[in-house]
């Protein structure tokens, strides 16, 4: 026999699980919402919601009452989810968003400051290349130009042999 002490224990044991269940239901509602996953991710995902889900529901049962269903357990279940819906899942949604931005910018200026030789490298490296550019442009057009007029005299003449001959 289960005193009621040991039972008020497991009732609110369930009811920080349901509380914990919402929480994991938040953090996969977020990830999903910045991922975009596609229809086989999604059903990967959800797989391993269920189970982590699972996994966290039979660990409250083995812990609260050495793995004893009762009603009172779903019922504790329900519970902690309802209210960690109504009253805190709101904020908590906040919350995860602005760590997630703080981690994101947190990468971005890593990845900024990780960047940074190889850009100043890259700028020793073409400016030089770009003034130099700049400086031969226009004899590498003239150059182009010139190598272009056996060309043009070879097409010309053709074409200026052709119509001395059509008018004769």
């Amino acid at each position: 026999m289960i005193s009621t002490t040991q039972e008020a224990y497991i009732l609110l044991a369930t009811i920080y699980g349901g509380i914990l269940i919402g929480f994991i239901y938040d953090l996969y509602k977020v990830f999903r919402g910045i991922f975009h996953p596609t229809r086989i991710a999604t059903v990967i995902q959800d797989f391993l919601f269920w189970l982590i889900i699972s996994v966290v529901a039979f660990y409250v049962l083995i812990m609260s009452n050495q793995g004893v269903l009762r009603f009172y357990n779903f019922l504790g279940f329900v519970i902690g989810a309802v209210v960690y819906n109504l009253f805190l899942s709101h904020h908590v949604i906040r919350a995860i968003r602005f760590v997630l931005r703080i981690i994101k910018k947190f990468l971005y200026d890593s990845y900024q400051i990780f960047i940074y030789p190889f850009r100043v490298g890259l700028c020793l490296i073409a400016v030089p290349y770009s003034y130099c550019k700049r400086r031969t442009k226009p004899v590498y057009y003239k150059t182009k130009r010139y190598l272009k007029i056996p060309k043009v005299m070879i097409t010309r003449t053709k074409k200026n042999i052709k119509n001395y001959f059509k008018k004769k």
